[in-house]
């Protein structure tokens, strides 16, 4: 192996500057300052209309509605709490799914926004949404900001007469985020949204610097040893190595080659393998 090193081990860590500067040799850097921050989003949005058949052929009056939720006591808390939470997307219920119990239950890692809020404008349930930080909150606030608007849906349980209307005494879930509302009005209202952004501290200013530093396998005991249990196991190596009176512990790797003693009739031979009939192809290129 010559002075020249050909094998480098890339860190990329929060390191201090000076230490950065002074030890290693920088290929790029950009720096951190104190505060990292966290974004949501809250805006307004159609939830339903009422009086209107919608696409699932469901007319739902102002008065039952806003009796589901004004006498909902989980609604209400949630709501005080500011947990009342929508899925991205319905509940898809699969074979031997407990129908009822997935309808009311919000699966966690679907969660996309709460909401904060409702109102009645006209023939229109209002509500405020916000973003969760995570997962599919963080795919609703990006959607938009790019101008793709949050779409609502109820999901709720309760019956309906002949002619669709939904029949007092049903419980309202939830309104989830959706794409294609069955109401024609239930979209987000432009313009209402707003960025929230929460700051995270950190104690010091940090650089974050991607460094390379010069670094020989060969002169390294546990590469030799990873080297080698890549493979082949150690014990099959400890019977060669019995069998033929070879050194385990004289195993040196160089550039091109494998080399190991052999003590045999009092006599010391130096036994030479070139790598490429040692190795996989994929680690005989950390040589080359």
């Amino acid at each position: 192996m010559t002075s020249e090193a050909k094998y480098y081990i890339l860190n990329q860590t929060m390191v201090d500057e000076d230490t950065a500067m002074k030890h290693r040799q920088i290929i790029s850097e950009n720096t951190v300052s104190g505060v990292a921050n966290l974004f949501t989003i809250t805006y307004n949005q159609v939830l339903q209309d009422f009086g209107v058949r919608n696409w699932n052929g469901r007319t739902y009056t102002e008065s039952i509605t806003l009796n589901a939720l004004n006498n909902n006591p989980l609604v209400q808390h949630d709501i005080k709490k500011g947990t009342w939470t929508s899925e991205y997307g319905h509940p898809i219920i699969t074979a031997g799914m407990n129908e009822i119990a997935r309808q009311m239950t919000i699966f966690p890692p679907n969660a996309c926004n709460t909401i904060n809020k409702y109102w009645v404008e006209g023939n229109l349930l209002m509500g405020e949404s916000t973003t969760l930080a995570g997962g599919y909150g963080e795919i609703l606030r990006d959607r938009i900001l790019t101008h793709y608007p949050a779409m609502a849906s109820s999901r709720a349980l309760g019956g309906v007469d002949k002619q669709g209307r939904v029949l007092p005494g049903y419980t309202i879930v939830t309104f989830d985020t959706v794409i294609r509302p069955s109401h024609k009005t239930a979209y987000q209202v432009a313009g209402s949204e707003h960025i929230n952004s929460f700051p995270i501290k950190t104690e010091v200013q940090n650089t974050m610097s991607e460094t390379a530093v010069a670094y020989d396998f060969t002169k390294d005991p546990s590469f030799k040893d990873f080297l080698l249990s890549e493979n082949s196991s150690k014990m099959q190596i400890d019977m060669l190595c019995g069998t033929f009176d070879l050194d385990y512990n004289t195993i040196a790797i160089t550039e091109n080659a494998l080399t190991i003693d052999q003590v045999k009739d009092g006599s010391l031979n130096k036994i030479i393998i070139p790598l490429n009939r040692l190795v996989n192809a994929e680690y005989y290129n950390l040589f080359n």
